[in-house]
């Protein structure tokens, strides 16, 4: 065979390749069940802090947000009875009275590092070096 020539049967292979692998991509891309969806998201989730520890909550729920949302016009009460429902699945006899009495920085420390690292679609963190952190990569 010449230099010019197309070799059809390396040809013919490298698409079956290709379609083989298109197939096992595929085969694992994730569907949306919002049914699993709703289960998984009243598991115990931990994330951890550099200063606070392993950290345990569980996602709020649209109707639960729009409850608080709507009995607590205050933003301060808002906030704490949001952070209470989060933490209490995960720390047994949380109650809200102990969520008031943390440190103030501890509150807002909690608040922030839920709304950021332990959201539903946390947002990865980039060193300065360009490198995406561990943590922004959980699952």
């Amino acid at each position: 065979m010449s230099e010019n020539q197309i070799n059809w049967g390396i040809a013919t292979e490298g698409e079956e390749i290709l379609g083989r692998i298109e197939r096992e991509k595929l085969a694992h891309v994730r569907v949306f069940d919002p049914k699993e969806l709703v289960r998984k998201a009243k598991q115990i989730r931990e994330i951890v802090d550099e200063d606070l520890g392993t950290i345990k909550y569980v996602f709020l729920s649209y109707n639960e947000l729009s409850e608080i949302i709507e009995k607590h016009k205050d933003n301060r009460d808002r906030s704490l009875v949001l952070l209470h429902k989060q933490l209490a699945p995960a720390n047994e006899g949380l109650t809200l009275e102990d969520v008031k009495a943390l440190p103030y920085e501890v509150v807002v420390r909690l608040l922030t590092k839920l709304q950021t690292d332990g959201s539903f679609f946390p947002k990865a963190k980039t060193s300065p070096d360009g490198s995406v952190s561990a943590q922004s990569l959980r699952k």
